[in-house]
């Protein structure tokens, strides 16, 4: 018997990184999409406006189950829960950020992710010019006091905005402590065990390739 597309079905076992990375920017189209009013919308417009081909976000759909019926347009409001649920945002989680310095302070203060389900309950750092300064309500802490912390709090991600040299340190405090994700802007590579969730983050990685995409455009007659 084919599956009903609108019964949702559990994660499946494996996603590839290209699905996982797509699934936000669906999420945030539609979200778009929700902000002004559409009540439903083709997997083809869908496709269009975040620059996908049209199968390939019907295939990453039909992965999880539970978006429409075969031919037929996507109700949005039912597609944001969906995507919402499939992405773990329907339930709020506790994260920490250690390393409260610009990048940090800066993470700190983005106002979205309280709105995704990321809820920032904990910042830690090893300066102690910084620590007892407040973050939106959030008093930095003394990096010695993150493991008794994180379990305290049931905290299950923590970001590292530490330098390169200490990251290695509070990625071990994290994960002994019980974290299961790990966001990490430190340009280094770090080494943690199987149960740890490990996504790097490369500033710096991202900006190169920026400048040598914009180069080589200029280089092959793409000026202005």
């Amino acid at each position: 018997m084919a599956r009903n597309d609108l019964s949702p079905t559990r994660t499946p076992v494996k996603v590839s990184e290209a699905t996982i990375q797509r699934l936000p920017v669906y999420l945030y189209r539609l979200q778009a999409l929700q902000k002004h009013g559409v009540r439903r919308v083709s997997s083809r417009d869908l496709a269009a406006q975040v620059r996908v081909k049209a199968a390939q976000l019907r295939y990453d759909f039909r992965q999880f189950g539970g978006f429409s019926r075969p031919g037929q347009p996507y109700d949005v409001d039912h597609a944001v829960r969906r995507l919402r649920e499939i992405l773990g945002l329907a339930v709020p989680v506790n994260c920490i950020i250690a390393g409260l310095g610009n990048l940090g302070q800066a993470i700190a203060n983005y106002a979205q992710f309280a709105q995704d389900g990321f809820n920032l309950v904990g910042l830690f750092d090893i300066n102690p010019k910084l620590v007892g300064y407040s973050i939106r309500g959030i008093t930095i802490e003394d990096i010695d006091a993150m493991p008794a912390f994180i379990g305290q709090r049931g905290v299950q991600l923590g970001i590292i905005a530490v330098p390169p040299e200490a990251a290695q340190s509070v990625a071990e405090r994290m994960a002994g402590a019980g974290i299961r994700g790990i966001w990490n802007f430190a340009p280094v590579d770090l080494r943690l065990p199987p149960r740890v969730v490990l996504h790097d983050e490369f500033l710096s990685v991202g900006i190169m390739s920026l400048r040598f995409k914009v180069k080589a455009l200029l280089e092959n007659g793409g000026g202005f």
